[in-house]
């Protein structure tokens, strides 16, 4: 009788013309599902160390798409709480055919300092994310990487595609490859595994509180953590106050305004 069964979930897809979607279309699914206007909204995260020592930072986050065809977008994260880091900030300007512009402003020096290419590796603020990070959560450069399908499992109760994705050769990137589970209902990211230059697993992304944003018709993860198997340190990170496409303030995205706020 199992086999029976096996058989018939085996053909029904066939039968019907239901196929399951390749790894690549997956992803467009992905990045349909990231592609906005605009985004402004509150983070509030704490790094948890190995020892269980605690550190809570708020910031702002301004998003800004500034290229519709290639999804390419502004980044600016304002930070507003603790007294000792308030008014730092990082700008991110993602570009389509050539390395993204990243800043770093200080405000005790009143400059902002440039991240070299060989910097994005570094921690962002002490989290257990990267600025190169900041970059792959603004959008997915597809034509970066080589992805293969690795099935269908359940991620926290959702049922979701298992993809890896394997850096192209030129592709800068201090990941040797990726696997990304992707939820089948709202095609939002809900577990991403890092492997380092070895190959050793790293560090592991997870999304919780997938819910509306309102009636913009988006979805976005209100949690998320990210686990740092190498070291035992932990980020947690929460998300507030979303508005989605109704408008930002353009000129927040340069080096002058970080400068002169």
């Amino acid at each position: 009788m199992n086999r029976i069964r096996a058989f018939y979930l085996l053909i029904l897809p066939f039968l019907f013309g239901f196929t399951s979607p390749s790894a690549l279309e997956v992803m467009q699914l992905y990045r349909k599902a990231t592609a906005i206007k605009d985004l402004r909204g509150i983070i509030t995260y704490t790094n948890i160390s190995k020892t269980g020592r605690s550190q809570t930072r708020t910031l702002q986050q301004h998003i800004s798409c500034n290229n519709d065809a290639a999804q390419t977008y502004n980044l600016l994260l304002e930070f507003t709480a603790p007294q000792d880091v308030a008014g730092t900030a990082t700008l991110t300007l993602q570009h389509s055919k050539r390395q993204d512009d990243q800043w770093l402003f200080l405000p005790a020096l009143r400059i902002s300092k440039r991240i070299s290419a060989s910097k994005r590796s570094d921690r962002f603020m002490g989290t257990e994310m990267t600025y190169e990070d900041l970059s792959t959560y603004l959008s997915e450069p597809l034509d970066e990487y080589e992805y293969k399908m690795l099935g269908e499992e359940n991620v926290e109760g959702r049922a979701a595609y298992h993809i890896e994705a394997v850096p192209k050769q030129g592709t800068r990137t201090q990941y040797s490859k990726r696997q990304l589970w992707i939820d089948q209902e709202t095609h939002l990211m809900l577990r991403t595994d890092f492997y380092d230059e070895k190959g050793q697993l790293l560090k592991i992304y997870k999304a919780y509180d997938i819910k509306p944003v309102g009636d913009s018709g988006f979805f976005r993860a209100y949690r998320v953590e990210v686990e740092n198997k190498q070291t035992g340190n932990l980020t947690k990170v929460a998300y507030s106050d979303f508005a989605i496409n109704q408008g930002v303030d353009e000129q927040m995205f340069s080096k002058t305004y970080l400068e002169t706020q």
